[in-house]
This record gives C-alpha cells, sequence and structure tokens, in this order.
C-alpha cells in the first residue's frame, strides 16, 4: 500500500511539473561504479523546475567481476538534485549534486571459522548522494553529460557516468 501511495505521488509530481512547462530531457549512458568493480547502463531525466535548479531521476545497473565465485552487481534508483551554474552562454553547465539512493546489491564473501566458507550477500541500502557533473549542449536537442558521485550508505561507492539527454 505504501509503494501505492508513493507512486501515486510521483505521477502527481511529474505531471504537476510537465504542465509547469518545464524542459524535460532524458536518456542514458554508460558509467563504472567501484564498488562492484564493473561497467553498467545509465537511465536518467533532468527537469528543470526553475532557472537554474533541476531534478534529476536515474536508473542505473552495474555488472562487476566474481569474487568468491559470486557475480558482483548493482541496481540502483537515484532522485538528484542540481544546481547549475552557466560556464558557456548555453552550451555549458556545471553543478554541484545531492540527492536521495537506494541500492539492491549482490557480492560474495568469504568466512574463516572451523572451515573455510564462501557464501552470497545481498542486500538493499538508502543512502545519500554528494558529487556533481556537467552538461554540454552540442546541438538543439542534444547534450552529454558527464557524473561523479559518491553514495554514503552501508554499502557505500562511488559512481561515474556519461551519455546523452535528449530534450523534449
Amino acid at each position: 500500500m505504501k509503494i501505492f501511495k508513493k507512486l501515486v505521488l510521483t505521477i502527481a509530481l511529474i505531471g504537476g511539473i510537465s504542465s509547469m512547462n518545464a524542459q524535460i530531457a532524458a536518456g542514458g549512458g554508460i558509467g563504472y561504479n567501484e564498488g562492484v568493480s564493473g561497467p553498467g547502463l545509465v537511465v536518467k531525466a533532468e527537469i528543470d523546475v526553475m532557472d537554474n535548479i533541476s531534478i534529476s531521476p536515474s536508473l542505473s545497473y552495474f555488472a562487476g567481476s566474481k569474487i568468491y565465485g559470486f557475480s558482483r552487481n548493482m541496481f540502483s534508483v537515484d532522485a538528484n538534485g542540481h544546481y547549475k551554474i552557466e560556464v558557456m552562454m548555453d552550451e555549458l553547465d556545471v553543478y554541484p549534486l545531492a540527492g536521495l539512493n537506494y541500492s539492491s546489491y549482490n557480492y560474495g564473501d568469504y568466512r574463516y571459522g572451523d572451515v573455510y566458507d564462501e557464501y552470497k550477500v545481498s542486500g538493499n541500502s538508502l543512502g545519500l548522494n554528494i558529487g556533481g557533473g556537467g552538461r554540454w549542449k552540442f546541438a538543439d536537442q542534444l547534450s552529454a553529460f558527464a557524473e561523479l558521485k559518491y553514495v554514503i550508505s552501508d554499502y557505500s561507492h562511488a559512481v561515474f557516468a556519461g551519455g546523452v539527454l535528449y530534450e523534449f
């Protein structure tokens, strides 16, 4: 029931923002997650709510190497805020970012006791994002982005991502 309420609230928020004629950009790219030591895919949007403030929801999946016989991977959902600082008139913006993160992760571990034991570890964590990025508009409706953020949580990790956004 809580999830349903959150979904309805999210849809209402997005509907309210789009009725304000907000500028919306969406797209994706690739990234690297230091926590799983592997590459991944990122899908994100940027919704301008004021002249230099935007919110940026994103989804990402990272597939890492195997450790102790188990693959490391992570699925993340982020909701970040950006404060854009214009560097080049209408072409390049840089921004600090801060936001919330939900991650679901899997990896292998081991323990010594009476017997050596390898086992799978999986879990979920809520965390805070802090970092920065930039966005370069190279065509009328296309821009490239790059971000570096650190996720502070029970499973803290750094993420670098870059890609292309299409402006609607």
